[in-house]
């Protein structure tokens, strides 16, 4: 409620008519308003940020940061416009982000979630969490409020142009209610959290694995070299094309098997008693449902916990795999998710060789305490420009 601004975001809001159609018009944002420019911009920004790494070469880059920063300019590209790149309100807005993400997740906070009354005692976390709620909502005002005065009717530049006139519309479904301006507030608002850590999260995971297993890297670029031709930076397995490229999809396949976006899904309630494995669920109880319990479950899967990318190399396999969730709480972001990983992991490994940044390899354990996502332990990689796509991980530089 305290990060909301009075209108249930998507991610916790009550399953309701109204909810839907909140849903509805932000995935319709997402799959229609930004259709023809998701791809160009990912692959533009993902061009600019191997551009930047190629600047230092060899040299060792907490890669996570860098993720995080590629990952948040592209959700606020799509959802902002690229006026926020001429202004150059990127890192105002990164640094925003950053704040609502690290006092949420700090103790002080997690407590008042599960002691309610807490909120009423000092608590230095809560009035910072309050402060970056403030900064927050003052930029996504700020965007709405030059989207309305420059809006031309039935045309949209961005997501937020085309959620704003979404909201003029009356409502299709009778009862669901009106859909307002703060509806637009805070899908912005899911977006530009959700799209920012979960997908640099999951990039960072694939690094970790890909530094464990060369021989794996390897393979992925002889499959880019098979396509595209070695040292053919500039060529481009378009995303509809994807199925050209099977261990690079099994390969993001596996990152998500074994490190879910969010390992316990969001929170679900029931909405009539119903039952599970023989339990009695009464109405209304909160099921966090364990999405990584679901993807090591020895019944399912073969060897569950080793990093194995061959096994959904097997026709099916994909569809065992819950990492975005699913049904009508399935991750909004899932598409421009999985698109954002596969541009991003082809324009990396088709421009580097990713090594160790010393004579340890980083840790594949998650941080012991995490919020929501399943951090790693801080590491750095070096990414070493490779010769004509030739060059062997297992080798030494």
């Amino acid at each position: 409620k305290l990060v909301s601004k009075n209108y249930p975001d998507l991610s916790l809001g009550d399953y309701s008519l109204l909810w839907k159609a909140h849903k509805k018009l932000t995935r319709s944002a997402l799959l229609l308003g930004i259709r023809d420019s998701m791809e160009p911009v990912v692959e533009q920004l993902t061009q600019e940020f191997c551009e930047r790494m190629r600047a230092q070469p060899g040299t060792p880059v907490a890669i996570e940061e860098e993720f995080s920063l590629l990952t948040c300019s592209i959700i606020c590209y799509l959802t902002f416009g690229d006026k926020i790149k001429e202004d150059n309100l990127m890192p105002a807005y990164y640094k925003c982000i950053q704040e609502v993400l690290k006092t949420w997740s700090h103790w002080s906070i997690q407590i008042v979630d599960v002691i309610p009354f807490l909120r009423f005692f000092p608590n230095p976390g809560l009035r910072r969490l309050k402060q970056a709620i403030e900064k927050r909502d003052h930029i996504v005002e700020k965007q709405l409020r030059q989207h309305k005065e420059s809006l031309v009717a039935g045309q949209w530049r961005d997501m937020t142009d085309y959620m704003l006139q979404g909201v003029a519309q009356p409502s299709m479904e009778e009862g669901s209610g009106q859909l307002l301006e703060g509806h637009v507030h805070m899908a912005a608002v899911d977006l530009l959290i959700g799209g920012t850590e979960t997908t640099a999260n999951t990039l960072s995971w694939a690094m970790v694995f890909l530094l464990h297993h060369p021989e794996i890297q390897q393979r992925l670029q002889e499959e880019l070299d098979h396509e595209l031709g070695p040292g053919a930076s500039s060529s481009r397995v378009p995303y509809k094309d994807r199925a050209r490229l099977p261990l690079l999809n099994a390969t993001i396949a596996e990152v998500l098997r074994l490190r879910p976006v969010v390992p316990l899904a969001l929170p679900h309630h029931t909405t009539r008693p119903s039952s599970i494995s023989g339990y009695d669920i009464p109405e209304g109880t909160v099921i966090i449902p364990n999405l990584q319990g679901a993807h090591l479950d020895e019944t399912v899967w073969e060897r569950p916990r080793e990093f194995w990318p061959d096994r959904f190399l097997e026709p099916g396999k994909n569809s065992r795999a819950l990492a975005f969730g699913c049904g009508a709480r399935v991750c909004l972001g899932e598409p421009l998710a999985r698109l954002e990983l596969f541009v991003v992991l082809t324009r990396l490994l088709q421009a580097f060789t990713l090594l160790p940044s010393g004579d340890a390899l980083p840790s594949l354990q998650p941080l012991p305490h995490c919020s929501v996502i399943l951090k790693m332990q801080p590491f750095q990689v070096r990414l070493q420009p490779r010769e004509m796509g030739a060059h062997n991980p297992g080798q030494s530089q």
